[in-house]
């Protein structure tokens, strides 16, 4: 009898211990997988909880892509959640069958099936919610790239508009066919049209506040800015009302200066030739160059005086009102040169000389003492001593030198 009860706790030990056993190594198994799948439940919620900032719809969309493959590893994550949480139920039974005492905690893990639970359903709840985040901002990405193609549609019509303009402004301002009348009526109509434009820039600049106040600040649609534009646009309406403004004094100097037509354009002619950009102005070699072609005589001296007439502010270069300016100055001075020549000659009767007596006998006295003093002598044979060369007195006088 004694041996068959030594026996049989023998028999219950052995059973226990091999239990405690089997509950140890699900212990173990339980650690092994709840470790990685808790690893990855954090790195899920890292990603999940990401902040993004993005520009465009394919880097949205590439957000997107990645959020929904995501999503393909969750039923896979389920499987394995289930496979460990079976783990713990399989130690509970065991348990409750055999009324084996639990230990509070896993022996080989921190982690509690509570654990993994609470944080599968936080994965399992923000992923709706970083679907969401995903799609408002495709809705806003979207938005924001109907704003650049509506822009870019608008400038990439306002920047050539404004180019063409600009350079058939040029082309008219320099064009020698036609009267200077025909040319005012071409700029004014050009005027009016400009004018007329500038609605098409105020929806422009609609459209840029627009895309500054949703963030956009790129546009691969278009190579304009509104700064360009602006900048541009400003150029044009300057040199639309400076152009309009030259032909006018242009019209001026022809009428009060008795200037004809053809002298105009063959002052035009001349300039345009050395206007080697076409852009309406001639810097300083091009000037000199268009001086010596039409028969001016330039040393260092007499050209730094031109070109302080015709550059008063030192912009370095010349402009076509300036260089008509000087011209006509130029050719109403040879005229005063060539009558104030004549009279010489009348008073010295028709002699290439004046003496000193017929100076004094025919000019004021202040006149006379004037002219005696600033004359050079006339060296001739046939001339007596006080015979006086008037003729380079009167170039002298007239080239604005020191006389």
């Amino acid at each position: 009898m004694l041996f068959y009860v030594v026996n049989g706790n023998y028999s219950s030990m052995m059973r226990t211990e091999k239990l405690w056993e089997t509950i140890g190594q699900l212990y173990l198994e339980f650690a092994k997988r709840a470790a990685p799948f808790n690893n990855w439940t954090e790195g899920a919620m890292e990603d999940l909880q990401d902040m993004f900032l993005v520009h465009s719809i394919e880097e949205i969309q590439i957000l997107i892509t990645a959020h929904d493959q995501f999503k393909l590893t969750l039923p896979e994550a389920d499987k394995e959640r289930i496979a460990t949480m079976g783990i713990h139920d399989e130690i509970l039974r065991i348990a409750q069958t055999y009324g084996i005492k639990l230990p509070g905690t896993n022996p080989y893990t921190h982690l509690t099936p509570q654990d993994l639970g609470n944080k599968w359903e936080a994965v399992r709840l923000q992923v709706p919610y970083r679907d969401q985040v995903l799609q408002e901002e495709m809705v806003r990405q979207q938005a924001n790239e109907r704003l650049r193609c509506q822009f870019a549609a608008q400038a990439n019509v306002i920047g050539p508009w404004i180019q063409t303009k600009m350079e058939e402004i040029v082309h008219i301002s320099v064009d020698i066919a036609g009267s200077l009348e025909e040319q005012m009526n071409s700029l004014k109509q050009y005027e009016h049209s400009i004018i007329t434009y500038k609605s098409n820039i105020d929806n422009l600049e609609g459209d840029h506040q627009l895309s500054q106040r949703s963030l956009i600040f790129d546009n691969k649609h278009t190579n304009y800015t509104m700064e360009h534009v602006r900048v541009a646009w400003e150029q044009l309406f300057s040199t639309i009302i400076r152009t309009i403004s030259e032909i006018e004094n242009q019209i001026l100097t022809r009428d009060a200066k008795g200037i004809s037509q053809e002298q105009l354009n063959e002052f035009r002619a001349s300039f345009n030739h050395f206007d080697k950009k076409r852009n309406g102005v001639l810097g300083p070699d091009d000037f000199r160059a268009c001086l010596i072609s039409m028969g001016y005589e330039l040393g260092e001296v007499e050209f730094a005086r031109i070109v302080a007439l015709v550059d008063t502010n030192s912009t370095g270069v010349v402009t076509f009102q300036a260089f008509i300016d000087f011209l006509t100055q130029e050719a109403a001075e040879t005229d005063m040169a060539e009558q104030v020549m004549a009279s010489f000659k009348i008073l010295a009767s028709d002699k290439v000389y004046i003496t000193v007596d017929e100076l004094r006998r025919e000019l004021p006295p202040e006149q006379a003492e004037y002219c005696i003093s600033r004359m050079t002598k006339y060296i001739s044979r046939d001339a007596p001593p006080s015979a006086l060369d008037y003729m380079s007195f009167c170039s002298a006088l007239y080239g604005q030198s020191d006389l």
